[in-house]
């Protein structure tokens, strides 16, 4: 059984296509995609020789050869995109996540569907992913080992743009409404009101501090907007 955040993963992925699972790790999550006929077929993908041995050990013993291909890749690098209609990347870091897309300039086509999971600097890619012309469709928090995590998915637009920086910390997390989304926007408040804190003590840092401490307000109201739904 997949954790928490691996399920939330899942659960945004579209039925019946292929999918590619990069960053794939041990190959849990594409294994359940296709034991559960979420994928009819799948590639797991890792930059590291260790786990991509690893998944091929899961995949093996699950019995599942003949429908996950592995590949070692960096980012989508070599992966055949026409043949794939899921993205899956999660467990790394936003800006490298915004990396893999930028170079890779063949995702850009509005077939394919990405599903995103930043362990940090969600703030980043959510700025980038508009900047590179992509938009997000649907984000959900999830709590999984003590963490909140947000889980999005995006499709290119063609339309690049920049967000204003309310949105780049929250995205689409405020229409949510979720126990898991309300607690993961007061934990964004909490690092921006520290981050503030630190910042006002120097006087080249007070305009910046005076700024978070405006978002920190805007995202109480949000949540306290929630509240009262």
């Amino acid at each position: 059984m997949l954790d928490p955040r691996l399920l939330a993963l899942a659960g945004i992925i579209r039925p019946g296509g292929v999918v590619a699972d990069i960053g794939a790790d041990h190959g849990h999550l594409i294994c359940y995609l296709i034991e559960t006929g979420i994928a009819v077929r799948g590639f797991a993908c890792d930059i590291g020789a260790g786990p991509l041995a690893a998944a091929a050990k899961t995949v093996a013993h699950r019995g599942l050869e003949d429908k996950i291909e592995l590949r070692q890749t960096d980012g989508l690098q070599g992966l055949p995109l026409e043949k794939i209609d899921d993205i899956v990347i999660a467990g790394m870091g936003g800006e490298l996540i915004a990396e893999i897309l930028a170079a890779a300039p063949g995702a850009k086509t509005e077939r394919l569907h990405f599903i995103l999971q930043p362990m940090s600097k969600a703030e980043r890619l959510r700025a980038a992913l508009y900047r590179m012309g992509y938009a997000i469709k649907q984000e959900v928090a999830v709590q999984s080992g003590g963490f909140v995590y947000t889980v999005l998915s995006a499709g290119y637009t063609g339309r690049c743009r920049e967000v204003d920086e309310l949105f780049a910390w929250t995205g689409l997390l405020p229409e949510e409404n979720s126990s898991d989304s309300r607690a993961l926007l007061a934990s964004i408040a909490r690092r921006l009101t520290k981050t503030a804190a630190g910042l006002a003590g120097t006087p080249s840092g007070r305009a910046q501090s005076e700024q978070y401490a405006g978002l920190v307000r805007q995202i109480n109201r949000l949540a306290e907007r929630n509240d009262h739904q």
